[in-house]
């Protein structure tokens, strides 16, 4: 995408400076990473779509397409107001991060000087990034913008889990949101989610496996060709498949995970 904005990225980091403060800040200089890899990302689905024959007609769609780049790179702003006052990313003991954010792009006046609609659907698409089900009656646009910001957000994360999965980092709690770390264990109810189609609520993650088979049901939700195909190329849906234990009672939704990946890497081809 030919738009610059440079200018953005610097009135982020200028933002985020002022929470240098902050006790124990190792997460929130994580979210700096987090974010701009996500804006990344929405880049790279916005310059991909002439290749996508579904997707095509939004490459035309100049205010759409900068709608959802300024909408990632403004998505977590909320995260760093959040961990100062309640010192954890869970949203259910603290505040919504999503609505958080909303707020504090449009109190700070963060993309006052964009058109209206611009700005309108980037702070829908932040409003909403975080839902486990977005509202029906969103427009094309607004739903075009969000799946670019939740398929890039996604994206990330998969990074992200990976490296809290496999290594015990000082920050490994606050990032899995403090479950218990039992080899072994797993919720029913997650891996019957995986089953039935559905990606399961973060309020029943009890278990590292947990996040596992929650990460591993994201791969319904991509939206874009680019994000299906980057996750398959990257490997890290195998590592984090991979770490599940091999229980007969879990091999339904573990089977149902590889296929599922499987489909990724033959649309990335």
């Amino acid at each position: 995408m030919s738009a610059d904005f440079s200018a953005y990225r610097r009135l982020f980091l200028d933002y985020t400076e002022g929470f240098r403060h902050v006790p124990d800040s190792a997460p929130l200089r994580l979210k700096v990473e987090h974010t701009f890899r996500v804006m990344e990302h929405a880049e790279l689905v916005v310059d991909s779509l002439a290749d996508d024959a579904r997707e095509k007609q939004w490459r035309q769609n100049a205010t759409a397409c900068r709608a959802a780049c300024l909408a990632a790179l403004f998505h977590d702003c909320g995260r760093f107001p959040q961990f100062e006052r309640y010192r954890t990313f869970m949203d259910a003991k603290s505040v919504n991060h999503a609505l958080l954010s909303f707020q504090t792009m449009r109190d700070g006046g963060f993309l006052s000087e964009e058109e209206p609609h611009v700005r309108g659907l980037a702070q829908c698409a932040v409003l909403l990034h975080n839902r486990h089900i977005l509202p029906g009656m969103l427009s094309p646009e607004a739903r075009f913008v969000t799946d670019v910001v939740r398929d890039s957000d996604k994206l990330d994360i998969f990074r992200i889990m990976v490296g809290y999965l496999e290594n015990a980092l000082p920050e490994r709690d606050a990032v899995l949101l403090h479950v218990k770390d039992e080899p072994d264990a797993w919720t029913p109810r997650v891996a019957e989610d995986v089953l039935a189609g559905r990606v399961a609520s973060y309020g029943d993650l009890r278990f590292v496996n947990d996040f596992r088979l929650l990460l591993g049901a994201w791969m319904l939700e991509l939206r874009f060709a680019a994000t299906r195909k980057a996750l398959a190329e990257s490997g890290l849906m195998e590592v984090v498949l991979a770490g599940l234990p091999d229980e007969p009672l879990l091999r339904p939704a573990k089977d149902r995970l590889y296929a599922l990946l499987d489909k990724c890497r033959k649309e990335g081809r």
